[in-house]
């Protein structure tokens, strides 16, 4: 069935119960078309006036350079970030699955590594499809952006809690390039304990306090990825779907989440439209009507966005960060100094 699922992604048919995702799954990751010419009378394209100057001839002037090469600006580095970040790697053969390998890349905030015995919360990242086999993925590696980053402006903007974050980095040619196939059987559990092994006498995690994270093809593998993320002993804090597939078999598991796990499905629809989100909206209701109740406080959130800012799919995961890490972990509440005793 499986790889059924994984021709009809290949060849772009749409699937509404299964986490293959619509013919569009990578068109996010594509450039945009460019234009057709204005067109004048009967069709052919439109003339400019003769003699007129071309466009942007004085300007390619003004900002040439020996060789007739353009002048391209290029933009200042980020700053440094206050931390540091750990790398490790799980090669997947003590359980005979090459592609299950991983490199891992955890970054501890300055304000963490001064408190290494207290547990600090964990967010964990996994990637969507990573088809130029690029290391660290979101987490300095590619131009999509950086975990890392966003999370540590919100620690040092005093929005959440000191965390620590880790991602594995898939690099696997077959699986790293078809959403269905991605993150094969992926194992919360053995993520944690290689990441606090590495984190050893630097930072400690509190795996009470896991956040999951995923974007796009993380969300697209019922055998893996988020999927089997939901069901590790490890009982995740939240998890924070970000733009995936929006398969109605994937609604159904997180409407049954456990009773404790924070769930926030978050999309968008500016780049990534053929998906059944109405579809999948009523499947998380209905499910949501027999699950378990979630505790008291316990999350179960559907958030539709529409990003403004470059490219609607990768910001999702900057905006549903920003929005929902200060509430599902919080900064402590300050200390009340009690009033000095005049008596």
């Amino acid at each position: 069935m499986l790889a059924v699922v994984a021709a009809l992604f290949a060849v772009g048919a749409p699937v509404r119960s299964s986490y293959a995702a619509p013919k569009a799954a990578a068109a996010h990751h594509a450039k945009g078309k460019k234009a057709a010419p204005a067109k004048g009378k009967k069709g052919a394209p439109a003339k400019g006036k003769k003699g007129a100057k071309k466009p942007g001839t004085k300007a390619i002037a003004d900002n040439a350079v020996p060789g007739g090469a353009r002048k391209k600006a290029t933009p200042p580095p980020p700053p440094p970030l206050d931390g540091t970040s750990y790398e490790y790697e799980y090669d997947g053969l003590d359980v005979g699955h090459k592609e299950r390998a991983w490199l891992g890349r955890a970054f501890v905030h300055s304000s963490i590594a001064t408190v290494t015995e207290k547990p600090a919360p964990i967010l964990v990242f996994l990637h969507g499809m990573n088809t130029e086999l690029i290391k660290y993925r979101w987490m300095g590696g590619g131009q999509e952006g950086d975990v890392r980053r966003i999370v540590a402006e919100l620690m040092e903007a005093g929005s959440i809690t000191p965390m620590i974050v880790a991602a594995p980095s898939s690099i696997d040619p077959v699986t790293a390039s078809n959403a269905v196939l991605l993150w094969p059987a992926f194992d919360l559990d053995g993520f944690l304990d290689r990441t606090a092994a590495r984190l050893n006498g630097i930072a400690t995690i509190d795996r009470s306090r896991v956040v999951v994270v995923g974007h796009s093809g993380a969300g697209c593998n019922i055998h893996g990825g988020l999927a089997t993320a939901l069901r590790a002993k490890t009982v995740p804090f939240a998890d924070l779907v970000v733009d995936t597939c929006m398969a109605t078999d994937f609604a159904k598991d997180l409407a049954h989440a456990p009773p404790a796990t924070n769930v926030v499905v978050s999309w968008q629809s500016i780049s990534w439209e053929d998906r059944f989100f109405d579809d999948f909206r009523s499947v998380f209701k209905r499910e949501l009507k027999k699950a378990e109740p979630p505790l008291e406080g316990v999350l179960r959130e559907l958030d539709y966005q529409q990003p403004t800012q470059g490219s609607a799919h990768d910001a999702m995961v900057g905006l549903t960060l920003k929005r929902w890490l200060p509430r599902l972990v919080p900064p402590p509440a300050p200390v009340k100094v009690a009033p000095a005793d005049d008596g």
